[in-house]
This record gives C-alpha cells, structure tokens and sequence, in this order.
C-alpha cells in the first residue's frame, strides 16, 4: 500500500542529497535518472526534453520508443544539471510539494550499471578514435607500415 508521508520523507531526502540511481516519475511516468555526480553536479538521463516538449526543447530527451508498449533509455542522451534543475523539475513552482516521486532501488542501480558500461564503451572508442587520427596525423602510422 502507498503510504504517502513516507514517500513524501523520500522526496525531500533525496532532493536535499542526490543520489545516484534516484529515479524520479509521476503515475510509472519517467522523469530522469541521476546515473553520474560530477563535481557537485548531476548526471542524468531525462525524459522530460526534447523538440517535443512545451519548455525544455534545448535539453535532450533520453527516452527511446522501443515498440507501442515499452521504451528505454538512450543512454547516449546524458546532460549534466545542478540541484536547482531537480529541484525545478520535481517540486511544484507555486505550492509545496512535488510533482513526481523519487525511487532508489535495485533495477534503477541496474540502468546506472548499464549506462556506465555504455559510456565506458564510449570513451574506449573514442581513443581509438584518437589514436588512430593521431597515428595518421604524426604518420607514425606509416613509420609502423614501413617497418
């Protein structure tokens, strides 16, 4: 059963100290993921964004239609953002209290591990990418040829 005080503690627990893996949604109705904290900011993965969207069309939206039913994150689709963007994003701009709930929980943890993994693969292909621009670029790439 939904015990609304209790969520409520939550809310404003993880709003004052964001954590990663806090997955904020209203009605199963995802807002964002904080997969990453970056020197004092947050790392999410937002579905509230996108050319779509009535305020927020600047921001990426990281939710990719699967089929009519189902979805999931892009996880190339990541933007950095500060405590006062969560707070605008989950709270109410005229009364108290909070448009959406937050949940921390073992399948949110999940995306996080799988989001890190994505970028790991990421990051690893974009040395490669380097790497070999740099080898043509020095044409050490040919001195190696030659060899």
């Amino acid at each position: 059963m939904y015990d609304h005080k209790e969520q409520e503690l939550k809310n404003h627990k993880s709003l004052l100290n964001p954590q990663v893996g806090d997955y904020w949604q209203e009605m199963c109705c995802p807002y964002f993921i904080i997969v990453n904290i970056e020197d004092g900011k947050y790392r999410v993965l937002s579905c509230m964004g996108g050319p779509n969207s009535f305020n927020r069309k600047d921001e990426p939206n990281a939710r990719k239609e699967v089929d009519g039913a189902h979805w999931c994150f892009d996880y190339g689709q990541s933007m950095l953002v500060d405590r006062v963007w969560i707070e605008k994003a989950v709270t109410y701009g005229t009364i108290p209290g909070f448009v959406a709930d937050v949940i921390n929980s073992e399948k949110t943890q999940k995306i996080v591990q799988e989001w890190r993994k994505f970028m790991g693969q990421e990051i690893r292909r974009r040395i490669q990418s380097l790497q070999d621009e740099y080898e043509q670029f020095t044409g050490w790439k040919y001195l190696k040829e030659a060899v």
